[in-house]
């Protein structure tokens, strides 16, 4: 378990999520869901499926299989970031994804739980990390060059939204070259672990 707190002094606990996070994680995908946010997940979860979801994702966890943090905020769920390892010849690459509800943006929430979750990628023998962006999310691609991410490919139609599609930006991480530092600029956001 790892303390964040911003420079506003708002504090944040990032761990892996357990069972009993099924109503916290529910409440935080909806919302994603109700604001419309650039995400692959368009329609509003139920408990039921959440908890069997959440299952899945813990025992992925204990398989080596996934990297999973939560931020945590007096029980409330406000991001979520996670590497789904690919297997067999492809097992030193993982897919990315990261989300933080609307209030809780711009915060430094998803650079620093992303740091956190590429580091223990790292010491796991993860080489290559791969995240498709919504071509028009600009926020999410600063944040992914900020992590230091490149662009490599545009991948055309790909996010479909009722009738209209969107590009996908293929962007990658190479965990060779990539080093650890602090969560986030020391002007801006502080570090604490615990």
């Amino acid at each position: 378990m790892l303390k964040f707190t911003t420079k506003d002094g708002s504090t944040f606990i990032f761990r892996e999520p357990k069972m009993g996070d099924a109503k916290a994680c529910l409440e935080y995908i909806n919302d994603l869901v109700e604001e419309g946010a650039p995400i692959n997940i368009d329609k509003r979860a139920t408990l039921r499926a959440e908890r069997a979801w959440l299952k899945r994702q813990i025992g992925e966890i204990k398989r080596g299989q996934t990297i999973m943090l939560v931020a945590e905020k007096n029980g409330e769920i406000v991001s979520t970031c996670q590497l789904w390892r690919r297997t067999y010849r492809m097992s030193h690459v993982a897919n990315f994804g990261v989300g933080v509800k609307r209030k809780y943006r711009r915060m430094g929430i998803a650079e620093a739980i992303s740091r956190e979750v590429l580091r223990k990628a790292k010491t796991e023998g993860i080489e290559i990390i791969r995240s498709c962006v919504f071509e028009d999310n600009e926020p999410s691609k600063a944040l992914h060059k900020r992590l230091g991410f490149v662009e490599e490919a545009i991948l055309k139609d790909e996010i479909k939204i009722g009738r209209n599609y969107k590009n996908g930006i293929l962007m990658s991480l190479y965990l060779k070259k990539w080093a650890p530092r602090t969560w986030a600029p020391p002007s801006s956001i502080g570090a604490n672990t615990s």
